[in-house]
């Protein structure tokens, strides 16, 4: 598993994770069709030392991949929750954005 499409409550992607490394990584692109800009990226960085946050909060099972966890909480729904805990640092992570 390489790369993971979490799904919000209208069940399209809001986010894509991946490995980095032994870095979890949550990501997003919007490029708007406007010629004045409106595009935008950003990344959530998640260090190997705070999946346990993750997989706490979700009641996940520990011994399984990260990625594994994470397609986990998508399928059942709580795709917007885990967006919201990123956003809100209630998981630990490091943010980088880009717009233009």
């Amino acid at each position: 598993m390489n790369k993971v499409s979490i799904l919000g409550s209208d069940n399209q992607p809001i986010l894509y994770a991946s490995l980095d490394g032994d870095d979890l990584l949550f990501r997003f692109e919007y490029y708007s069709s406007e010629d004045n800009g409106g595009d935008y990226e950003f990344i959530h960085r998640v260090l190997p030392e705070d999946f346990a946050s993750i997989t706490s909060r979700f009641t996940l099972d520990p011994r399984k991949e990260i990625l594994a966890q994470i397609q986990e909480i998508s399928d059942s729904g709580r795709g917007s929750d885990l967006h919201e805990a990123l956003t809100n640092k209630e998981i630990k992570n490091e943010l980088w954005t880009w717009s233009g």
